[in-house]
């Protein structure tokens, strides 16, 4: 299928929030297919759907992430995902281990077309300092381009950095969307970040979650859909599992940003170099990931 290049006016989006089953991918998938075929019947003109970082095989599973990671695009699991997409006619962003040479797995966002076309698997860039230990780091912040718009995806932290939202609002992105597995107690740091991005941009934000508990990491909930100033369309504040469903206006984005957003037209990029310079904060470097 090739992704329409018309302008959208509007696009109806979905999200999960869900405890996904520490290691078993298996449970998980059927619970999504479940999920998202009961969201399609309640709301047939539905066309984005996403589920959290992980939401595949769990967040805290350590070293059976190398048994549960898979090749893209051609997993078992990526194709049930990819089949899942084709059903429901739906692009589909879905949290998962990838699996790459060498002994090297990803912590990645896997995006499909709503014909199941498997368009890219984004690989988080910012992992923390625990991630290190199982996933490397990507490299790339990718535009991706679909036919609900062009999205600009990151995982949890990666959405912490300004400079990742920036990106992709720069290179043209419709919509932002991020999935997390984001930790408590930080809940209102999620809150402030998802609506920070989207304001900072002028750039709409669908942000998925995690909830429940992986061992003795628990995660916050509050999904949303933010409109381009960071106000709520739609959110889930309970740390519980729950689906929520909200429509992304592009035209009130586009007459926003003719006014009172005008924050991408106002930008000095000129006063700007240190924002790519290295910091001269002294940080302690993580270990690279080495299979034990």
């Amino acid at each position: 299928m090739c992704p329409s290049r018309q302008p959208r006016s509007a696009v109806l989006v979905a999200g999960v929030q869900l405890a996904s089953e520490p290691g078993d991918p298996n449970a998980n998938l059927a619970r999504i297919e479940r999920l998202g075929r009961s969201l399609k019947r309640a709301h047939p003109e539905l066309e984005l759907f996403v589920i959290p970082e992980l939401g595949v095989t769990g967040y805290s599973i350590g070293e059976r992430f190398f048994n549960v990671a898979e090749s893209w695009p051609d997993g078992l699991g990526l194709r049930r995902l990819s089949n899942l997409a084709a059903e429901l006619g739906v692009v589909f962003v879905a949290g998962y281990a990838e699996a790459s040479a060498g002994d090297v797995i990803y912590d990645s966002a896997a995006v499909f077309e709503r014909d199941g076309t498997p368009l890219i698997s984004y690989r988080k860039t910012h992992c923390l300092d625990t991630e290190l230990r199982f996933f490397a780091n990507g490299d790339d912040l990718p535009l991706v381009t679909t036919s609900v718009g062009r999205l600009g995806v990151m995982i949890c932290w990666d959405a912490a950095f300004p400079e990742v939202a920036r990106t992709h609002a720069l290179a043209g992105a419709d919509l932002l969307v991020t999935i997390g597995a984001w930790e408590d107690p930080h809940v209102r740091d999620w809150d402030l970040v998802m609506s920070a991005r989207a304001y900072d941009n002028v750039t709409p934000m669908v942000a998925v979650n995690r909830t429940g508990a992986d061992g003795d990491v628990h995660f916050s909930g509050h999904s949303c859909v933010l409109d381009c100033l960071g106000r709520p369309i739609a959110r889930l504040d309970e740390e519980e599992d729950g689906v929520f469903v909200g429509t992304v206006d592009y035209e009130e984005t586009r007459q926003t940003r003719s006014g009172y957003g005008s924050q991408l037209r106002d930008r000095r990029p000129e006063l700007y170099a240190a924002v790519s310079a290295p910091a001269k904060t002294p940080v302690t470097p993580a270990s690279p990931p080495e299979r034990k």
